[in-house]
């Protein structure tokens, strides 16, 4: 089935797109997406066991085994289509003002399905369809304000979608993805692992969370940072922003029993590559904005923090 919805997507570059008889029209009837309720998206509890079921799980939400060896092998035209997209991905998100969570939501979906998905080579229209796609069923489980798929369609794309082409697309990368949308990103774990570093098990500041936050969303989307697991990502991250990568012991009994769980070199050789992130960002090149991710970060207060 998935194969025949392929063929029913085509584009048009421009913005005002209402001619049916351009679209082969697979299915009249809508697409109806399951219901998620709040208790679905978050968790009222990050308990070691529920951390411990996450970390167990992560896997099962990750790209194929092959996908990043393809990346690194000279796989340019995927490379291409992976870069391009994930750029769109960061400008749309950064005017519409969502959250680090909704760009990592992205980035997995977009990740997974290319893992498992070949476009045939050419098709650029096809990647930004997919990104506005991927973008799309993010928004839709971490965002409280969603805008139309026209409007979502921001930062000057090369191309603009009808509705109905962007949701037969969402309905192929959901099939691709067998309907496994609340995957586990190293946004799900950051709460928790600052709230274990810190003394007394205090809840970390707005503060931190953002800062961590924004390093996750803006700093880890290379294909190097692939090869870890977001548990891996989210502690390297924690430990980064918190200044002690260089100087925790992972069996310290002050530290949660999990970090026991993690290799410390993988952590640490993480640290070290967002550091170097760091420090090569030339002035101009597009960073996602801080302010999006203080205004997008739980209150310490919440009952809930989301799983991305």
């Amino acid at each position: 089935m998935a194969d025949n919805l392929e063929l029913s997507l085509l584009c048009t570059e421009i913005t005002n797109v209402g001619d049916e008889d351009n679209l082969i029209i697979l299915d009249k009837a809508p697409i109806v997406f399951p219901e998620i309720s709040i208790s679905q998206m978050g968790f009222p509890s990050e308990s070691d066991e529920f951390i411990r079921e996450m970390m167990e799980k992560e896997k099962q939400l990750l790209p194929s085994d092959d996908y990043i060896s393809r990346l690194r092998s000279g796989d340019f035209d995927l490379n291409v289509r992976r870069r391009e997209a994930l750029n769109w991905i960061l400008k749309a998100c950064e005017e519409h003002q969502f959250g680090p969570m909704c760009i990592c939501l992205s980035m997995n979906y977009l990740d997974r399905f290319l893992s498992v998905h070949d476009f045939p080579s050419g098709n650029t229209w096809a990647v930004q369809l997919l990104a506005v796609a991927c973008l799309s069923l993010a928004a839709k489980i971490e965002e409280t304000e969603v805008p139309m798929l026209i409007d979502l369609q921001a930062g000057h794309p090369q191309f603009v979608f009808e509705a109905k082409s962007v949701q037969r697309m969402e309905l192929l990368v959901l099939n691709r993805l067998e309907w496994r949308l609340r995957a586990i990103t190293p946004c799900s774990y950051i709460r928790y692992f600052l709230r274990k570093m810190s003394k007394c098990d205090q809840e970390p500041s707005s503060t931190l969370i953002s800062r961590s936050l924004q390093v996750i969303a803006s700093k880890t989307k290379g294909i190097d940072f692939l090869e870890f697991r977001p548990s891996e990502v989210a502690a390297a991250v924690a430990l980064s922003v918190s200044g002690e990568l260089y100087t925790v012991h992972f069996d310290n009994s002050s530290f949660s029993p999990l970090f026991s769980l993690l290799q410390k070199e993988r952590v640490k050789k993480i640290g070290e590559m967002i550091e170097r992130c760091e420090s090569q960002t030339p002035n101009g090149v597009l960073e996602v904005s801080a302010c999006c991710f203080s205004s997008k970060t739980h209150d310490s207060s919440s009952p809930h923090t989301h799983l991305s």
